[in-house]
């Protein structure tokens, strides 16, 4: 194993990966710095809880909305065009918050951030299916996609400190002022191989006959029937996870927030783990790869939906265990756009991302009030944790079975 993983480590493209992941860091920074500053935005503008979530909603209704277009564009104009694109609307758009004097604009420029933010996910990922041998695309996408979970976590821990200081508005301004800087620095370094992309610009195929192309590829949308069912494990265990520390274990709310931040950590770890064990281990079998995310996913939840006080009084195995669910329920989604790119013709590989994208998202919302309602009706968050474990047994269950019946017809 460790032949493989010097082998692996000499072979990869570690400069490209270095470029992309930047990218993704600087516009996840923001994202999700600016959640994390919304305690300090409502205290400005004296707004309610209700409309301070409504920032998250405008954001990934436009992202959600033309994922698919975006998607397209990536394919009709390369991955650098729109990369660059996501990276400085961001960057000018969150500078454009900081001079914001009514929270109403701020809603409008997180609807425009959000198309902006949509066209990220798909630039990098064609990239990577472009540029990457097939080999190496597991780990590549699951070291690309770490930015995006660094840059998430340094924005989500670090803009509050620095507005404690310098305020929101200050704290923003670092940000976006960051994020423009480090999209000149992805202008300047970033030279695809053209010999080596896709991009279908002179392509007689239009935006209907390709969604048609790819809603009939029944291995893509197995795959992308995987994205609702992670989605909803990636929308619930975030946005409610302290709450459910705090009120069903007892534990404090700082002990609570580091929990969190530890399963940020593993998601980051896992999206290059589990590209790892499926090139090397597994040999490019996804399907082992994605029954194995599913299980230990299933029985962490159900480790807490019979939680009792033996976990609520061993911070250790707390802390084991957020690493484990970061690691496995947020820790897959390298994987997962790998796969998605692999089946998808290369002229298609963006667009092919942005319907994965609507599938995802549409678990990340549907998921956190589902999870929320189970625990509002029992007053407690234990039938939370076990039917989102029996959602992903029944979903893993018939997705090995259609996988398999759909490997037979290839063979």
């Amino acid at each position: 194993m460790l032949e493989k993983i010097t082998d692996l480590k000499d072979n990869l493209q570690w400069k490209l990966l270095f470029i992309l992941s930047t990218g993704y860091m600087g516009a996840f920074i923001n994202i999700q710095g600016i959640q994390a500053l919304m305690p300090f935005i409502q205290d400005d503008f004296g707004i309610s809880r209700t409309e301070a979530g409504l920032y998250s909603t405008f954001l990934f209704i436009s992202a959600t909305g033309v994922a698919i277009f975006s998607g397209n564009i990536v394919d009709k104009i390369g991955s650098k065009k729109t990369l660059l694109f996501g990276i400085f609307s961001i960057g000018f758009l969150m500078l454009a918050h900081t001079v914001s004097p009514v929270y109403s604009i701020i809603l409008i420029l997180a609807f425009i951030t959000g198309i902006g933010f949509s066209i990220i996910t798909p630039a990098v990922n064609k990239s990577i299916m472009d540029e990457v041998d097939p080999e190496k695309r597991g780990v590549s996408m699951g070291l690309m996609h770490s930015g995006s979970g660094i840059g998430g976590f340094a924005g989500a821990t670090l803009l509050p400190i620095i507005a404690g200081t310098l305020g929101w508005r200050g704290a923003l301004l670092i940000s976006s002022l960051l994020t423009i800087i480090l999209g000149i620095y992805v202008k300047k370094a970033y030279n695809p191989d053209k010999s080596l992309a896709n991009n279908n610009d002179d392509s007689d195929i239009n935006f209907k006959d390709n969604i048609l192309n790819l809603l009939k590829n029944r291995q893509l949308m197995l795959a992308c029937s995987l994205g609702l069912i992670f989605g909803l494990a990636v929308g619930s265990i975030p946005a409610h996870y302290t709450l459910f520390l705090t009120t069903d274990l007892g534990y404090s709310s700082a002990l609570a927030g580091f929990a969190l931040g530890i399963v940020q950590i593993g998601g980051i770890f896992g999206r290059t783990f589990w590209g790892w064990v499926s090139d090397s281990i597994f040999k490019g079998n996804r399907t082992i790869s994605f029954i194995l995310i599913m299980t230990a996913i299933i029985i962490l939840n159900f480790i807490y939906g019979i939680s009792g006080e033996f976990l609520a009084n061993n911070n250790f195995i707390i802390l084991t265990i957020s690493f484990l669910l970061g690691l496995t329920a947020l820790g897959w989604s390298g994987l997962y756009f790998t796969v998605v790119g692999e089946r998808s013709t290369p002229e298609q590989t963006g667009i092919a991302s942005g319907l994965s994208l609507v599938f995802l998202r549409t678990g990340v919302v549907v998921g956190p009030p589902f999870f929320g309602l189970l625990a509002d009706q029992y007053d407690h968050y234990h039938y939370s944790w076990l039917a989102l474990a029996g959602l992903i047994f029944i979903a893993g269950i018939i997705y090995y079975y259609l996988q398999n019946k759909e490997n037979k017809k290839i063979a």
